[in-house]
């Protein structure tokens, strides 16, 4: 622990940071296994392959400019296109401020604060470059964020290119103010971050009923949009100033846990497990939330299964949210005029915003002792489980359901319900086959790529839940009436029912 003088504990000599860092250098130099021939090759492949699937990427997106721009004939359309780009820079600077909540923004691996930061010398200059390479890479990541999305709305490329820096570095504002709070628990990040989502969704209300107001992005290019530019570069400045002061008042206990998580992440996501990252977000939420008060009483057997999952619900209402917000997406997307594609959207939204209300069913699918201390069958035990949010999922495509059918042609009373209701059979089943998938299968023939050989059992495990919401929408793609959703829900069914039912 350092004192704010910069001094290590008492009777302890303070060494320069700068004299450590000297040494961590060049012991690492003298540890090196690539030449600099090895390494300049290296960056070639990396510099060359960005830089030709950048140039694929930015014409492919160019072109579905072209095309949104010719479906889109109304001023409405226009006007939802706009709005849709602001959301998404108060979307971008709410995702930047929760990720810098969770991981830090600054931290530091447990190695490092292992054998680094008990050292007796101020941790401020050791943590600076820490700092400055997360308020980078938040404000490259809404950089390109806010471009893509104006990109596609078609809005003008001076008022993309202004938009977008001052996305960039409102960015990395919040980065240095989270790392500001950073020292007093980081509550402020947490709630900032929280009132920027819901001003984000209650935007995309507006949008998705026709009510927002007014926007315009052709004053972006005028002195406004400097203006606007100057005052988030001054913000990030000072911010940055005032972080750096703080930065040796930073405990171990604040910054070595964000430096476990982004481990764990690291590794879960090198082997595609995409549940594995799952599992790790999700324990980290409830080993922050401590305790929780206990609730007796309720139902027997597999109901008691079902009851849990209530009681779940009041305790952490996130994943009622999550579900609340990706029902805005069919009703802004049939604003957008892409008709075709509610169905489809719907199907992803219902996906990921119902993946954490089935943590349940992801405990028991990957605990088989702990499904063995019930007395029930693993069937039993998984059904219930899966009931409440299955339920969720139900409701929830009957509330999309008019947007749904307003994107078809001439349809029923029973082909919008149907319809709607296989949308959400797809979601869960996509979601069953994502959790109760086993882990990868390293042992399976090896594939040559680019980057190395890759075992096939990563591929397929990087596709879990997609090849089944690929299944189910298909059919509802194909045909979107009652035969499509009659056969959308056999096909989900039958993967459901050898999902739950598989030993």
């Amino acid at each position: 622990m350092t004192t704010s003088s910069g001094a290590g504990p008492a009777g302890v000599p303070a060494i320069g940071a700068r004299s450590l860092r000297r040494q961590m250098r060049a012991w690492r130099r003298d540890r090196a296994d690539t030449t600099l021939y090895e390494q300049l090759s290296e960056a070639y492949v990396w510099v060359f392959s960005l830089v030709l699937l950048g140039a694929m990427a930015i014409s492919a997106m160019v072109q579905t400019r072209v095309n949104i721009a010719a479906g889109c004939t109304t001023s409405t359309c226009d006007d939802a296109r706009t709005s849709l780009v602001w959301a998404t820079v108060a979307a971008t600077t709410a995702f930047s401020l929760a990720a810098a909540a969770a991981i830090g923004p600054v931290m530091v691996t447990p190695a490092t604060a292992a054998w680094l930061l008990t050292s007796p010398i101020d941790r401020g200059p050791l943590l600076r470059s820490r700092l400055f390479v997360a308020s980078g890479a938040t404000a490259l990541g809404c950089t390109v964020v806010v471009a893509v999305t104006g990109l596609l709305a078609g809005i003008p490329y001076g008022a993309i290119a202004v938009l977008a820096v001052a996305s960039g570095l409102t960015g990395a504002a919040g980065t240095a103010a989270a790392a500001v709070w950073q020292a007093r628990g980081g509550r402020a990040t947490q709630r900032v971050a929280l009132i920027l989502g819901v001003l984000t969704a209650g935007w995309l209300l507006l949008v998705a009923v026709d009510a927002e107001p007014g926007t315009e992005a052709g004053w972006l290019t005028g002195p406004a949009g400097w203006a606007a530019i100057a005052a988030a570069l001054l913000a990030v400045v000072v911010l940055l100033i005032r972080a750096t002061s703080r930065l040796s008042a930073l405990l171990r206990a604040q910054l070595v846990p964000g430096g476990s998580l982004l481990s764990s992440l690291s590794g879960a996501l090198a082997g595609l497990d995409l549940a594995l990252a799952y599992d790790v977000l999700v324990a980290r939420r409830w080993r922050t939330a401590a305790t929780v008060r206990p609730v007796r009483g309720g139902p027997a057997g597999a109901w008691a299964l079902v009851w849990r999952d209530v009681v779940r619900l009041r305790r952490s209402p996130g994943p009622l949210a999550a579900l609340a917000g990706a029902l805005l997406v069919p009703y802004v997307v049939l604003r957008l005029d892409l008709d075709d594609t509610v169905v489809l959207a719907s199907a992803l939204a219902a996906f990921l915003g119902g993946l954490w209300s089935f943590t349940a069913l992801r405990t028991t699918g990957r605990n088989p002792g702990l499904v063995r201390c019930f007395p029930m069958s693993s069937a039993a035990v998984r059904s219930a489980t899966a009931a409440v949010p299955g339920g969720l999922l139900l409701l929830w495509s009957l509330a999309a359901a008019p947007a749904i059918g307003h994107s078809l042609d001439d349809p029923t009373v029973i082909d919008t319900l149907l319809v709607a209701v296989a949308t959400g059979a797809t979601a869960l089943g996509a979601i069953a086959r994502w959790m109760l998938a086993p882990p990868p299968d390293y042992s399976m023939p090896l594939v040559a790529s680019p980057t190395g050989a890759i075992p096939t059992g990563l591929i397929i495990s990087a596709l879990r839940g997609f090849d089944v919401l690929a299944l189910g929408v298909v059919p509802l793609l194909v045909a979107p009436d009652t035969n499509g959703a009659l056969v959308s829900l056999g096909l989900t069914g039958s993967v459901v029912s050898y999902l739950v039912s598989r030993r």
